[in-house]
Formats: C-alpha cells, sequence, structure tokens
C-alpha cells in the first residue's frame, strides 16, 4: 500500500510541476545596452559599468569573488560569485580582453546569487563582479595572473625542461 500512496504522490507531483508555468524571463542587454560592451582599458571597466548602471561607484563587500591568483590556463578560468544581497542584477567585467563587459545576469525575485561561470582571459587581469541592489552597486575584484601555457606556465616549463637535461 505504501508503494501505491508513493506513486501516486509522486505522479501527483510530476503534473503539477507541468501545469505550474514557468517565470523566468531574460534581458538582452547586448541590445539593451550596447555600448558597455566596450574596448579594454585602463578606465574600461568603470565607463561599461556607467553604460550600464549609471555610475561606476561601488562599495566593496557582501559580494564574494572566488577566483585562481594564477589561472594556468586563460582560455578556462573559473569564477563563482556569491552573495546573501537580495540584488536584480549580477555583472562580470574584466581589462584582460576586448570587450570589458562579460556577463550580465538577471536574479529572479527571491533568488540566491550563486553563480558559477568559466571566462577566458587572453592576458593577466583585473576581474570584477558587482551586484545591483536598488540601484547601489556592491563589487568584489580579483587579480588573476594568465601564465603562459598550460601545466603551470613559464616556471613549470622551464623546470620540467632542466630536470629531464
Amino acid at each position: 500500500m505504501n508503494r501505491r500512496k508513493f506513486l501516486g504522490l509522486g505522479l501527483g507531483l510530476g503534473v503539477a510541476a507541468v501545469m505550474t508555468p514557468a517565470t523566468l524571463s531574460a534581458t538582452n542587454f547586448r541590445d539593451t545596452k550596447p555600448a558597455a560592451w566596450r574596448g579594454a582599458n585602463a578606465t574600461a571597466i568603470e565607463s561599461s559599468m556607467k553604460e550600464l548602471y549609471g555610475t561606476s561607484s561601488t562599495t566593496e563587500g557582501k559580494v564574494k569573488l572566488k577566483a585562481p591568483a594564477i589561472a594556468e590556463n586563460g582560455a578556462v578560468v573559473p569564477l563563482t560569485i556569491s552573495s546573501k544581497l537580495a540584488g536584480a542584477t549580477v555583472a562580470v567585467f574584466q581589462d584582460a580582453n576586448p570587450e570589458a563587459l562579460v556577463a550580465v545576469y538577471t536574479v529572479p525575485a527571491g533568488g540566491i546569487i550563486e553563480y558559477k561561470l568559466r571566462i577566458k582571459m587572453a592576458t593577466t587581469g583585473k576581474v570584477v563582479a558587482v551586484v545591483n541592489v536598488d540601484g547601489k552597486l556592491h563589487s568584489a575584484t580579483k587579480n588573476v595572473k594568465v601564465t603562459a601555457g598550460g601545466c603551470g606556465g613559464w616556471f613549470n616549463l622551464t623546470y620540467r625542461l632542466a630536470t629531464i637535461v
């Protein structure tokens, strides 16, 4: 009898899940804010932030950005962005590539801010994560050193060659 109840409950929940419409929506920021995707230079992060949010002044803290201090492969740099704030958007900026703005996420109401992504970085640079909470920007910054090639970069390559010879 327990099996029948379990199967009936599972079937009922499955039907309820299918009948409930999903309320996900996204804004295409490339269409609505095209100037935010500018070339990277010393002021590119600030100007992209200004184009996206109207200001570039942020408060450090309340946002956690986890990134490697040294990325052995610039093609795959893992990032984790988390915060307990009730933010509306989360944006990722960097100054090592042709475009300073990497990604913008729209957080649903009551959503949890915990994003994991991988970005490409051509050279060593600064990564900034920004959470927008009612027009106030909170940020976290991390410098990521991109080594020349995989397997630990130039140091490990020269070390391995020296030990082989």
